[in-house]
């Protein structure tokens, strides 16, 4: 039995069969799903966020996503989702979530689908299948000029911190589950370059 039965029946009819990647970012205060195409798209029980192409070409905020590949031989490759053309509000909220451990630690899913392209709109054929889980890291965020501004999101897998004891980790999270409510280490995402001069005379 084939993994997409209805996928390959499509496909061997002659029938255009396009796919698409779906992510889901599970965020502190609830998940975000988006996918690459345009527009609100219900699909698997849920409803997806349009994150591609528009016809109109009012932005394409979902630029890249690099190392999407299958860990072997012991390796933890890195995942990168790169959001560019996006505005000042966004990149404010954005480090707002980060320094509110909204997005640090937290589980990134991508999936994959297929539709067939042949009938109005994208008509789905078979279910989502989960390509893997990584491990959200701090956002980095650039600006180019005046208006462009690039947030990038590295991602690692599970295996990235096989070697580490569990929460072995310097982070607020880690300390939270081995001590509950010691704030030592909650002002750590607020250090990144940043110059902290101790003591103050």
């Amino acid at each position: 039995m084939p993994l997409f039965p209805g996928t390959v029946r499509a496909q061997a009819q002659g029938q255009h069969v396009v796919c698409a990647l779906f992510v889901t970012f599970a965020f502190k205060q609830g998940a975000l799903r988006v996918w690459e195409g345009d527009g609100p798209l219900d699909r698997g029980g849920f409803t997806w966020r349009g994150m591609g192409h528009r016809q109109d070409g009012a932005g394409n905020p979902l630029q890249s996503i690099e190392g999407l590949e299958q860990a072997i031989n012991g390796t933890a490759p890195q995942l990168t989702l790169t959001l560019s053309g996006v505005d000042q509000t966004v990149v404010t909220a954005a480090k707002q979530d980060a320094d509110a451990d909204e997005i640090e630690g937290r589980d990134l899913t991508i999936s994959i689908g297929f539709f067939d392209a042949t009938r109005p709109g994208l008509v789905p054929l078979d279910g989502l299948v989960p390509l893997g889980t990584w491990i959200m890291q701090k956002p980095g965020f650039t600006a180019t000029g005046p208006t462009l501004r690039t947030i990038t999101l590295p991602c690692e897998t599970l295996f990235a911190q096989r070697s580490r004891a569990p929460f072995g980790m310097l982070t607020d999270r880690d300390q939270q589950r081995r001590f509950p409510g010691d704030r030592a280490l909650e002002f750590v995402p607020k250090m990144v370059d940043r110059t902290a001069t101790w003591p103050k005379f």
